[in-house]
């Protein structure tokens, strides 16, 4: 019985490894037709966090990040457009399926301390990068999640 059950493992393992990489190669895939807008790093002036204390390395794969990204995507879905970070608005969102944030558009309202009419005590309020009635589907990558979502009331760096 044992004999038996290690064939039929090793009969499974030698067909997922002849069968996988069919199935994983570009050619036998189909596009998605879904429409993307990737919103990313300008290569002349990309958002590095933390600029300060960067390495050369990182401002270098900052700059490659915009068409890295658009690459894949190209080889994945039929309709991928690319707009940097501070050229985005909420509107273009309305135009594609879903919206990948890799970077922060620009501010709707800055950050800073704002003071409670009724107490008057000052509190941070955080930058706003996209209207209170935005709906569209959108994926924010690595720091943008809560830098994006947390003034919208999203709860994505809660973990």
């Amino acid at each position: 019985m044992k004999r038996r059950t290690l064939w039929v493992a090793l009969a499974c393992v030698w067909i997922a490894f002849w069968t996988l990489p069919l199935q994983a190669s570009p050619q036998a895939a189909t596009k998605s037709s879904l429409r993307v807008l990737l919103v990313s790093h300008n290569p002349e002036a990309p958002q590095v966090p933390f600029a300060d204390m960067a390495t050369e390395r990182t401002w270098e794969l900052y700059r490659e990040r915009a068409a890295a990204w658009k690459a894949l995507l190209d080889q994945h879905f039929e309709s991928v457009r690319l707009v940097y970070g501070p050229d985005y608005t909420a509107d273009m969102s309305n135009a594609v399926d879903v919206t990948l944030f890799d970077a922060r558009p620009k501010p709707l309202r800055p950050s800073g301390t704002v003071l409670d009419p009724i107490t008057g005590q000052e509190t941070y309020q955080p930058a706003q990068y996209l209207p209170d009635d935005f709906d569209r589907p959108a994926l924010m990558i690595a720091e943008n999640s809560p830098l994006i979502g947390e003034p919208l009331g999203l709860k994505l760096d809660w973990l």
